[in-house]
């Protein structure tokens, strides 16, 4: 918003964030989150490979973004159990963050499911195309991933922002019946049971998460870059200046 009092042109991922920016006198173009270039030609084989995972099995993708989430990592790991039961059908890839890793990893001792605990994968938009369900986040950057991949999505909004502004970002996604928020409670005990309310009908659905997947394709804007670089070039070849920030 401080920028943006100098800004000519103001780019936007949500139409909701136009009021913001009122009183600038920019011009304002709400395009969505722009993302790196692999998620325009992800390879889901990829990522089967090189984390080992059997073709055969639908996967369920643990993330709480790049630094990892304990909360969900610890609800996940009392939930192993229970995920048991789908050790025929389900396997998990859990990225647990730099600094949970062998927290989480002793958690899955002994567990008779399928899994592949990472501290840290960057090759998202393949692991995102090889994934049936993710439990994740939901800052801007992951919703427009979980949108743009066309995964469906489980919303564990982190708790402490004063605006709550992770909530308001999945509740795009579940506006559109992409996605389901579960509320990251200070309970653990209620945490996990929420979670697991969620997530064991979502798992044993398939139509219901090809819906999801199918509904994501109303929040996607995979085309954010590059709109953003032609609006810019059109400016350069009529060379006007831009002064340019984005939220």
């Amino acid at each position: 918003r401080l920028a943006g009092r100098w800004a000519d042109e103001i780019f936007l991922q949500f139409e909701e964030s136009q009021g913001y920016f009122a009183r600038s006198r920019a011009s304002v173009h709400v395009v969505g989150c722009p993302l790196r270039g692999a998620f325009a030609h992800p390879d889901a084989s990829r990522a089967v490979a090189e984390l080992g995972l059997d073709s055969d099995k639908s996967t369920l993708l643990i993330t709480g973004a790049s630094s990892g989430s304990a909360r969900i990592n610890e609800a996940i790991c009392r939930l192993l159990p229970k995920l048991e039961s789908s050790a025929d059908r389900w396997q998990i890839v859990h990225l647990t963050g730099l600094d949970n890793f062998k927290t989480v990893q002793d958690g899955y001792s002994g567990t008779r499911i399928s899994h592949k605990v990472l501290d840290y994968y960057d090759a998202m938009a393949d692991l995102f195309a090889a994934t049936d369900l993710v439990i994740g986040r939901s800052g801007a950057v992951s919703v427009a991933e979980y949108a743009v991949a066309g995964v469906p999505s489980i919303c564990m909004p982190y708790p402490f922002h004063k605006d709550r502004h992770q909530y308001l970002n999945a509740g795009k996604l579940v506006d559109a019946g992409a996605a389901v928020i579960v509320d990251d409670v200070a309970d653990p005990e209620d945490r996990i049971r929420r979670l697991w309310s969620q997530l064991e009908p979502l798992m044993g659905d398939e139509d219901r998460r090809l819906r999801m997947s199918e509904a994501c394709k109303q929040v996607a804007r995979p085309s954010a870059a590059a709109d953003i670089a032609s609006r810019l070039l059109d400016l350069a070849h009529r060379g006007r200046p831009a002064g340019v920030t984005s939220r």
